[in-house]
């Protein structure tokens, strides 16, 4: 009788008496040599496993809190299993216990200071819970790789939902890192060649907590009659978290918060409390940018001065959502350049909703330095801001705060309220005394007011409603700064069509004479059910000495009819300055192809634009997506008006593991223009340079040593080097974040243990996900000792493989390497060693068989 069959019999007359006697494994029943048997006393008992490390996913009371790598030790050796099948301490069947440290417990949200027998243990002990803690258990699903901590909640420390503890918080590696976005293009005109480029530059340095980061750029432009060529440096700091104050430490270049007072640029040195340090349950904006293009047009935005965001889009309706401006708060100057040379400029607003905080929640920052401007139009007067809030009773917020320069000196008061579903109300009175450049005084105050309110039964969002009104003695610490009492904040280093400079946007001028007085601000947005959603934002700002008011003003209308999705949308801007108003009506369709292409991912478009002169323009396009994880996207246009005549655009984006990349090329009856751009991220660290796409503040190395090519879930385009590495470009802070590696997408040499990791990385961090990986053959070895098969049963270990022998002496082995040795072991203190080497082109054979004489 073979031994398989033999075995299988055995355990066949076992199963009618399975509920009165424990399993039991008679060697001459599975082989006719008893010798020839591993000892299998282990496997007596059903479910039981062998001891070892695992890679466990760790859930406390249901829910799950992090994957990690834990021993697993025969729990008879340590007391915890005994004879009896219903054991209170730990509820499977695997024979196992779960080491735990006192640590790995506090760790996981238990409150062991409460039972001093297990907090009173050495820090390396193995700790079973259910052995201290009434009631507690552990369960471990050997099949799912789940280990399941059962404990009464009293017993539990009392943290809010969500709370991750610092001590699984990780600080990253040491690594060097770089994120670089270089745009260009190459025009030929009715009046000459020209060609622009731009280069975006965010270098730094990790080292422990420390976080060292630069930012700048670079610019050039050429044509016939004008060139520039220049480096910005924008700002230069280091920081680290201060976890014991939940606050973040700042040296350097860089902005104070927007909260209470406007954000300010300076050089110095911040300490503020860090929100993101405490959990969703206890405790965040930027604002869309929406608008038209009539052509190809090049869109900029800046803040203070500061360049935050350039890029070309189609014409239509456009909508820029992944913006990072420099500061906190501050209004940001859209710019869009269409391609005939009409340049259109217009403001949105940008501050932080109401500065509301929990009950006893407190929120602080504190900011010495020296001012600091883009513009050479400012001084750089040293100042003191610091700033406190604090969450009191019945849902009432008080903040407060002050600034302390030479010739300025603020304070500021105000009160937030939640009242539930009459929304959120904020109100502050800032008291401020300054003396200008001219060597005039001022004393002045400033009230505000903003409210938001969400109504769900109607679909109604008033994301943020603003008031303020100035005295005429008024001033912020910005404008004490200013070296001249009116003037251009900037130099322009715009270019128009004819490859000259233009003249100063209005934007940019500023007159300490004419100083505000009332601003009201409002961005509305209404859900209409199926029939589509409509947004609404104005702004409008009035001045002291009878300055016309400026007013802005954004509608738009969106819904799908069917497939077909469309949008309504205008605009208005009047600016002091600034003869007549602008005002333009846009209207976008886009129409599917899956219906008359199945399984195509192609979109037709058609816009049509009007402008303040009444000219239209028309524009068709298509647009599409290929490869696998839609990484290349494309669109085709073709377009008409009658002022610019006919125009058409190519262009194609791909998103690529090592980087982003764009090409695109566009006409009209004045000009040719070809365009392209790259941006991608780098890290050096101790394995070597990886690159990958953009990155974030905050991101993942993904370590996988040896295997290469291995997809990243839920990240288009990314995907492991030849060594094994890839950059997950983003990740949230002080949240558990998931990093998995997509199994299907491994070749038939190469295993993974662990295909999901999981991190709770620090602000700006890098942090290491570690994947072992077995890169080599797969084996089905007969193993032969003294000319007798290997006894069943035996564990047959290699470098990075394990395997238990079946019949005849054959046991499967994966990951294995060219050649190597394997070694065998059936208990009592018996062993052997087989030496083997694989045939010429076994890597073109997904399983090779191999007989190996064991010694």
């Amino acid at each position: 009788m073979k031994p398989l069959c033999r075995l299988l019999f055995s355990v066949g007359l076992m199963v009618p008496f399975a509920g009165q006697a424990e399993l039991y494994f008679a060697p001459a029943m599975v082989a006719s040599d008893p010798t020839m048997v591993a000892d299998l006393s282990r496997f007596e008992k059903k479910g039981a496993q062998l001891p070892g490390d695992y890679q466990v996913d760790i859930y406390v009371n249901g829910a799950q809190k992090v994957s990690r790598t834990l021993h697993f030790a025969d729990a008879l050796s340590h007391g915890q299993a005994g004879t009896d099948k219903k054991r209170p301490d730990i509820h499977d069947s695997t024979g196992l216990m779960a080491c735990l440290t006192r640590k790995d417990l506090e760790g996981l949200g238990v409150n062991v200071r409460a039972f001093p027998a297990m907090a009173a243990l050495p820090d390396s002990t193995c700790v079973s819970p259910g052995k201290y803690i009434p009631d507690a258990f552990t369960a471990f699903d050997f099949q799912k790789m789940r280990l399941d901590i059962s404990v009464p909640q009293a017993s539990m420390q009392n943290s809010a939902r969500g709370y991750i503890p610092p001590e699984q918080w990780d600080e990253g590696i040491s690594a060097a890192l770089l994120n670089y976005s270089f745009s260009g293009n190459n025009s030929n005109g009715r009046y000459g060649n020209s060609s622009s480029h731009y280069l975006n530059l965010n270098s730094g340095l990790n080292l422990g907590a420390w976080r060292v980061r630069d930012y700048r750029t670079w610019s050039d432009y050429d044509s016939r009659y004008y060139r520039y060529r220049k480096w910005q440096h924008v700002k230069t700091w280091a920081e680290r978290s201060v976890i014991p104050l939940r606050s973040e430490l700042v040296i350097g270049e860089t902005t104070t918060s927007g909260d209470v007072f406007d954000s300010l640029g300076f050089r110095g040195v911040q300490m503020a409390t860090d929100d993101s340090m405490y959990p969703d349950s206890r405790r965040g904006f930027a604002p869309v940018i929406r608008g038209t293009a009539t052509t190809n047009a090049r869109v900029t935005i800046r803040q203070n001065g500061y360049l935050v965001y350039q890029s070309n889009v189609s014409p239509g309706a456009f909508a820029i959502d992944d913006l990072y401006p420099v500061y906190s708060s501050g209004d940001l100057e859209v710019s869009v350049a269409e391609a005939d040379g009409t340049v259109r400029v217009f403001t949105v607003p940008y501050s932080s909703l109401p500065v509301l905080q929990r009950e006893g929640n407190f929120r602080y920052a504190l900011t010495a330095g020296r001012y600091q401007s883009a513009s050479t139009r400012y001084e750089n007067p040293a100042f003191f801001q610091g700033t406190l809030v604090h969450g009191g009773a019945h849902n009432i917020t008080t903040y407060g705060g002050v600034q302390a320069a030479e010739h300025y000196l603020a304070g500021v008061a105000g009160a937030g309220v939640n009242m539930g579903q009459a929304g959120a109300l904020s109100a502050d009175i800032t008291q401020a005394s300054s003396t200008l450049t001219d060597g005039t005084h001022h004393d002045g105050q400033s009230v505000r007011f903003l409210y938001a309110r969400t109504l769900t039964d109607t679909g109604t969002t008033l994301q943020l409603a603003g008031y303020r009104y100035s005295t005429q003695g008024f001033h912020t610490l910005d404008e004490t700064a200013l070296k001249g009492m009116k003037g251009w904040l900037y130099d322009t280093d715009t270019v128009g069509p004819d490859g000259r400079p233009v003249k100063q946007s209005y934007t940019s001028y500023y007159n300490l004479y004419n100083r505000r007085r009332e601003r009201v601000q409002a961005t509305v947005s209404q859900q209409l059910g199926k029939a589509g959603a409509v947004h609404l934002s104005a702004v409008h700002q009035t001045y002291w000495n009878n300055v016309p008011a400026s007013t802005s003003l954004q509608a738009g209308f969106s819904s799908q009819l069917g497939s077909v999705s469309y949008s309504l949308n205008w605009s208005h801007t009047r600016q002091p300055g600034v003869n007549g108003t602008d005002d333009s009506v846009f209207l976008s369709l886009s129409v599917p192809l899956s219906a008359l292409l199945p399984g195509s991912r192609m979109y037709a478009t058609y816009n049509v634009g009007r402008d303040s002169d009444g000219g239209l323009t028309h524009q068709a396009g298509l647009s599409g997506s290929a490869l696998e994880g839609d990484n290349l996207s494309w669109n085709l246009s073709q377009g008409y008006s009658r002022k610019a005549g006919y125009s058409g655009n190519l262009s194609t984006d791909y998103r690529g593991g090592y980087g982003d990349g764009n090409l695109g090329y566009s006409y009209s009856d004045d000009y040719r223009q070809f365009s392209y751009g790259v941006s991608g991220g780098a890290l050096l660290h101790r394995d070597g340079l990886t690159l990958g796409q953009p990155l974030g503040e905050t991101s993942v190395l993904i370590a996988a040593p040896g295997v290469a090519g291995a997809t990243v879930e839920n990240e288009p385009g990314v995907h492991t080097d030849w060594r094994g590495y890839a950059i997950e470009p983003y990740a949230s802070v002080y949240h558990e974040n998931r990093v998995a590696l997509d199994t299907t997408s491994l070749d038939d040499h190469t295993d993974i243990d662990n295909a999901v990791s999981r991190v709770v990385p620090t602000r700006g961090a890098v942090v290491r996900a570690e994947f072992k990986g077995h890169t080599g053959s797969r084996l089905v070895m007969t193993l032969t000792h003294n000319g007798q098969p290997v006894p069943f049963g035996a564990m047959v270990t290699a470098e990075d493989s394990t395997g238990l022998v079946g019949d005849d002496g054959q046991v499967y082995l994966s990951g294995m390497p060219a050649e190597g040795s394997v070694r065998a072991d059936w208990g009592a203190g018996r062993s052997c060693t087989s030496r083997y080497r694989l045939p010429p082109g076994y890597e073109h054979l997904p399983v090779i068989r191999l007989m190996g004489q064991c010694r």
